[in-house]
């Protein structure tokens, strides 16, 4: 090995490890705050009672508490297995997907906020995981594209709330089945986005599973209420999703 590669390699390994600090503790930020958000929400929760709680409440408590255990769990396991490796990332983004679940339910005392917070925090570390893929690869239109295209998918996915429509017996499944299905969806996504140097493939299948769920839920829902932040990111989903395509088969 020459002496110039050496340098570039020294170079690289330095960039990477300081990329991977930026990505790693905006990750744990995102656990951190969402975590908190979600603790003071269950606390409101049992202050209340369940007693006080119908079918949907039971759900998405039981949810919310099952998903922050499993989720740190899960990445504990990955930590010690992946420390101080690239390979850590792609399963610290599966247990973001775990903890997720109980994010996309509208429980007693949650707090947007703070929850957008949250979802900041993880947007952060993947637009510095972007930016280490363009410089270490190139290609900055396919990455960048990636990047946007998985963050509009990710604000597509209906949260599931409580509906006074005459067809709630309906709905609420759907909605259920749709925003757990999504965050699924994302969090293989996510783990990919991670794993393959900030890639999407812009697989046709979760786009289209998204235009049926949110479609479903907006039309179940319409008279009550337009949910259009769901309507405006969906739309900017299938518009990322085309761009995102045109770019792939011209790198072809």
């Amino acid at each position: 090995m020459t002496c110039g590669t050496k340098r570039k390699v020294i170079i690289l390994e330095k960039r990477s490890s300081k990329f991977g600090i930026v990505k790693f503790v905006f990750l744990a930020l995102y656990f951190v705050i969402l975590t908190v958000e979600r603790t003071i929400s269950l606390i409101t929760c049992f202050k209340i009672g369940f007693s006080a709680f119908d079918a949907l409440d039971c759900y998405m408590v039981i949810l919310t508490a099952v998903s922050i255990v499993c989720a740190y769990i899960f990445a504990a396991v990955q930590i010690v297995k992946y420390k101080n490796t690239e390979k850590l990332f792609g399963r610290l983004a599966v247990a973001a997907g775990i903890l997720l679940f109980g994010g996309m339910v509208h429980t007693e005392g949650t707090i947007p906020g703070i929850q957008f917070a949250s979802y900041g925090m993880i947007l952060v570390s993947m637009a510095a995981h972007t930016l280490q893929s363009v410089k270490e690869q190139g290609v900055a239109c396919a990455k960048w594209l990636a990047f946007a295209y998985t963050v509009a998918y990710s604000m597509s996915i209906p949260v599931v709330y409580h509906t006074g429509i005459s067809l709630a017996y309906l709905f609420v499944p759907i909605e259920i089945i749709v925003s757990a299905g999504m965050v699924v969806m994302f969090t293989i996504m996510l783990k990919r986005f991670y794993d393959c140097g900030g890639e999407n493939r812009f697989s046709p299948c979760p786009l289209i599973a998204a235009l049926v769920g949110d479609g479903l839920v907006l039309a179940l829902r319409w008279q009550e209420e337009i949910n259009a932040f769901v309507l405006v990111f969906i739309c900017v989903t299938i518009l990322l999703w085309t761009a995102g395509k045109i770019v792939s088969a011209r790198k072809k």
